[in-house]
């Protein structure tokens, strides 16, 4: 459930939490010239301006206590029409710029997912963090909501605090004007008691925003098990674990829930209580002018206590209103911290997979000294960085054709190879040796849990090995090497983008004549012809979820489809054809030997020899062999 092998980082409202978010602000802010910087600095225009205006609203009853003591019609129509011209000015300034804070915290969440994006779906990190290390809860959890909760907090609370200071010092000097300095001081003294308090008692509530958080993914994650999970939950008649099983994850999200509004009591009465003390140390302040003489007896102080009042008051609910943002601070502080672990994390694992992708291609050059580099082994531990700040330019570069073909001899050698799943030092193999040759179909085979589908995740590269050397080096794309894993992996979209599978489908370029052609043979050949008329055509999006709307028989099919129009020079298949029939399975892998097509299989089935020429037994206990499969008919009758 995403559950975190690492214990809790300690966090809080501290110069931590300031660093973490100041790196993240650089990527909402790409450059000068940006979307978002030009709309935060029409933000920015539009709260001086709406200040300004709020500036003369404030002085509208003290206007109408000046006009009503002089009784002149002429100026209460006057005023009064100026007064509407005030209320619509400040209404639209208003309203123009929440849409315009609204825009740029869907701008900066845009920004930020990319730049995680970027990171997750680099490499592999997206396995890594979800299967292997497992350092950090809900992955998925921290882009889709936590950023969200970090851009529209940040987008709330940003102009409020760069306005501020102008705010605060205007309407000090407006109150040191009229108050003098002990006015001016009887405020300030008040604020500095509000702020010390309230940073006492918000910093702790951090950690528990934070729990809150990850406690909020997992409560998410167990419904989306329960819905990828719903038809084998269905034959087990097992919905009253599931339900026990969810109901303690909810419960655990509401006791998170519960220690943070317990904690979150004080810092609340804290803010109400100074921001109604404010409006006494208003009056406080304005009483030093009025009591202490400066206005005479006979004089009208009522326009003046009005226009005093305000100006003392709007100091007040200037700086009352930065410690109201409490609460979103925590907020803002919580998720910056989740979303900074996420990037940190994503970065490290960067440049791991840099370094392995380094030294895989030096051990295959000093190997093969006849296969050309591939692009990708020049990078540097800085690639993280750039990934991570800055659009790649080919991000929106769309590919339906793999233009790259170069004909390769060998894909992989492994020697002296150990292999053990991650985290662990149980041996699954020990000192393999093993090269992945053209026109050389290996069968791998061994009991269960003997570490079959552990090979070929050391040959992708997804798990390292923990002793020898694992080498490659090839063109990426379909064209040169395509494992097919053992659960058929269907995406959303069309047909035909479920037959091009890896590449992405142009909409303005669709494909050619022939290759629909070929498509549309390959489904009769594959008996999927019956997709044709489910989704109307190859290009319809059927809008439904394949992995419901397939048999685990047709996803395979739906799978060898993908494999027979890319034509790969190698394949890598772990277990492709368990649900298939016997005659289906023969029919798949003979198109895949009548196109040339390399076979590195694993699986239990006997009528898998007479496809493959050379067969790798694994014993379960480390131990492993290599045999030729000399006659296949003679092999399978034996098993």
């Amino acid at each position: 459930m995403g559950e975190s092998k690492e214990p809790p980082e300690n966090v809080g409202f501290d110069l931590r939490m300031f660093q973490r978010l100041f790196k993240l602000v650089r990527l909402i802010f790409p450059g000068w010239c940006s979307l978002p910087t030009t709309l935060f600095f029409l933000l920015f225009f539009l709260c001086g301006l709406e200040q300004f205006l709020a500036y003369y609203v404030g002085l509208v009853p003290s206007g109408y206590y000046a006009v009503f003591e002089s009784r002149d019609r002429v100026a209460f129509i006057y005023f009064t029409l100026r007064s509407l011209g005030l209320f619509v000015a400040i209404s639209v300034v208003i309203t123009v710029k929440k849409y315009v804070d609204s825009v740029l915290y869907i701008t900066w969440r845009q920004l930020m997912c990319r730049a995680l994006h970027r990171l997750y779906f680099s490499g592999i990190n997206y396995y890594s963090i979800n299967i292997l290390r497992g350092t950090i809860d809900n992955p998925d959890q921290r882009m889709a909501q936590d950023v969200d909760k970090l851009c529209f907090t940040l987008a709330s609370i940003t102009i409020k605090v760069i306005i501020a200071p102008f705010q605060i010092g205007y309407y000090t000097y407006k109150t040191y004007d009229r108050t003098g300095w002990m006015g001016t001081l009887a405020v300030y003294s008040f604020f500095l008691v509000a702020t010390v308090a309230n940073k006492l008692v918000m910093s702790p509530i951090v950690k528990y925003v934070m729990e809150q958080e990850k406690r909020e993914g997992d409560f998410r994650f167990k419904h989306m098990q329960v819905r990828v999970d719903a038809e084998s939950i269905a034959f087990q008649a097992s919905s009253a674990v599931e339900s026990f099983k969810t109901n303690n994850s909810l419960d655990r999200l509401i006791l998170a829930q519960q220690n943070l509004f317990d904690r979150q009591i004080l810092l609340n009465l804290i803010g109400k209580f100074f921001d109604y003390l404010g409006s006494i140390v208003s009056y406080l302040a304005i009483a030093v002018p009025i009591l202490g003489g400066k206005f005479g007896a006979d004089e009208d102080i009522s326009p003046i206590v009005s226009a005093y009042s305000f100006v003392c008051m709007y100091l007040v609910f200037s700086l009352t209103s930065l410690m109201d943002l409490s609460n979103q601070v925590v907020l803002l502080s919580g998720v910056t911290h989740r979303v900074a672990q996420l990037a940190e994390h994503l970065m490290q694992l960067q440049c791991d997979w840099d370094t392995s992708s380094i030294q895989a291609c030096s051990s295959f050059t000093n190997i093969i000294h006849n296969m050309r580099r591939h692009p990708g082994c020049n990078s540097s531990s800085e690639a993280s960085k750039h990934l991570l700040e800055s659009p790649s330019e080919n991000e929106s570069e769309v590919t339906t054709i793999d233009g790259d073909q170069t004909s390769l001899s060998v894909a992989f050698i492994l020697r002296d190879v150990d292999i053990c799943p991650p985290g662990s030092s149980q041996l699954l193999v020990t000192n393999l040796h093993l090269d992945v040759v053209r026109g050389e179909n290996l069968l791998i085979m061994g009991p269960s849990s003997s570490g079959k589908s552990s090979v070929l995740r050391v040959l992708r590269g997804l798990w390292p090995a923990t002793r020898g050397t694992v080498a490659h080096d090839f063109p990426p794309g379909p064209k040169t090497v395509l494992f097919l894993p053992q659960k058929p992996l269907l995406t959303n979209g069309s047909l035909i983008e479920q037959v091009i599978y890896p590449l992405r489908l142009d909409p303005h370029h669709p494909l050619t004549r022939e290759a629909c052609d070929e498509i549309t043979e390959l489904l009769n050949t594959l008996h999927l012809q019956g997709l044709l008329s489910r989704t109307g055509d190859l290009y319809t999006d059927p809008n439904w979820n394949w992995n419901d709307a397939l048999s685990p028989g047709e996803m395979q099919r739906v799978s060898f489809l993908r494999l027979l129009y890319h034509c790969p020079q190698f394949a890598l298949l772990d277990e492709a054809t368990s649900a298939l029939s016997l005659d289906v399975e023969e029919q798949v892998y003979n198109a895949c030997l009548a196109r040339n097509i390399t076979l590195v299989s694993v699986g239990h089935r006997h009528s898998l020899f007479k496809y493959h020429t050379t067969l790798l037994t694994l014993d379960g206990a480390g131990g492993w062999s290599k045999e030729p499969i000399t006659n296949p008919a003679a092999d399978e009758s034996a098993q």
